[in-house]
């Protein structure tokens, strides 16, 4: 896919080098940009994952700010959280300080996971960068995950047959038709069903990404 050009394109560049740097130096900054820019909905959209949960064991990829990982530990979920990231590890071990609540936490990419097999019921990720559509976090998802586990994504998705919007969607990381396709072709390579449930609203959803294992049988 080729980057857009002109003025679209150096705005998009913008956009993405101070999305980056929101997961390392400007990190405190997240949780507020994330509402700024959701118009206060990011929490929401965020849990649309938790209704789909299967089992109690829950890998949650790229946990950011560790909001998400928070409220699964309360909820008495087994998770454990996967991400790259140090300053999000800091400040999610500062949050669960502050709360009383605990889970483990892994320094890593979706790409290597160091887990063994079957370990999670569930893999959750939401709003997540790049690394969902690399075919290896798939196979990885696919060797993760029990028989009958899923693979839950929460992301951004625009829906439009013009031309320009689409264009725009793709400089901003949002998903198109093309992405869940290409999604879905992956999957399907890494021996994963998938399904998409999605909340309407003026030509923008939230969709929840579902990618399942085969159950036994």
């Amino acid at each position: 896919m080729s980057e857009p050009r002109g003025a679209l394109g150096r705005l998009a560049r913008l956009y993405t080098g101070l999305e980056d740097r929101l997961y390392y130096e400007l990190a405190p900054a997240y949780d507020a940009v994330s509402w700024l820019v959701s118009l206060g909905h990011w929490a929401k959209w965020r849990r649309l994952a938790l209704d789909d949960v299967a089992g109690q064991r829950v890998l949650e990829v790229g946990f950011g700010t560790g909001e998400l990982l928070i409220e699964m530990a309360r909820r008495g979920l087994h998770v454990c959280g996967l991400d790259l990231s140090p300053a999000m590890h800091r400040i999610t071990a500062r949050k669960m300080a502050r709360q009383g609540v605990w889970a483990p936490r892994v320094r890593g990419v979706a790409q290597a996971m160091p887990f063994a097999e079957s370990s999670f019921d569930t893999l959750i990720a939401t709003f997540p960068a790049d690394f969902i559509f690399d075919p290896a976090t798939l196979r990885e998802a696919a060797c993760l995950l029990t028989s009958g586990g899923r693979f839950i994504i929460v992301d951004m998705c625009l829906f439009t047959g013009n031309d320009f919007l689409r264009r725009l969607a793709r400089a901003f990381g949002v998903l198109t038709e093309d992405d869940l396709r290409r999604y879905e072709r992956f999957a399907a390579e890494a021996g994963l069903r998938v399904r998409v449930l999605a909340r309407k609203g003026q030509g923008l959803r939230v969709p929840v990404i579902i990618a399942e294992r085969p159950g036994a049988g």
